[in-house]
């Protein structure tokens, strides 16, 4: 379902779910990001709802909190997020340890033009997560969130660029459906 125009990088609240017939494939990504070969196999074929709840603290700090739940019966994750640019290390359940930085940020502040391009027009701000692989030396991925047209249908997407130390760059497009 249509992204409503209500919905910004301001206000993710509700339930979105992978369409997985316009997002690109992840399965090279979460091997560089040491994703062992059966939980990609498994993830490949499940289908994700996000449940995110965006709220701000008493300090003004956003607070992004995103359940990723996987269908077949996979145990649903939890990313607990404030968008504040400052580093949090901690051991993820499927990328092992890693150092995550999180923030709504201008187009302009993104440096990398796969990040910058290919959102809806008028885009200004967009969600940036930024993550180093600590067991797996020299892998960043980031991550922009926001807003595209496809078709004339407006969705919620994020881009995703991962790069190693050897210069290797793996990019995908993840595009969610609004459910509620």
């Amino acid at each position: 379902m249509a992204a409503p125009a209500s919905k910004t990088v301001q206000d993710l609240n509700g339930s979105w779910s992978v369409n997985n017939d316009l997002s690109d494939s992840s399965a090279e990504i979460l091997k560089v990001q040491g994703v062992n070969w059966l939980t990609r196999k498994v993830i490949a074929m499940a289908n994700v709802t996000l449940t995110i709840t965006q709220r701000k603290d008493e300090n003004g700090d956003i607070l992004l909190d995103i359940e990723n739940k996987p269908s077949g019966g996979l145990p649903a994750t939890q990313e607990k997020r404030v968008l504040n640019w400052k580093p949090v290390e901690l051991n993820h359940g499927l990328f092992g340890n890693i150092r995550g930085r999180s923030r709504i940020c201008k187009l302009t502040d993104l440096d990398d033009d796969y990040l910058r391009q290919g959102w809806e027009d008028g885009t200004e701000e967009v969600m940036h997560f930024k993550t180093e692989h600590l067991d797996s030396k020299g892998v960043v991925t980031q991550q922009v969130a926001g807003f595209i047209v496809l078709n004339g249908t407006r969705y919620h997407a994020r881009r995703v660029l991962v790069t190693k130390d050897d210069g290797e760059r793996l990019e995908a497009k993840l595009v969610y459906d609004y459910q509620s």
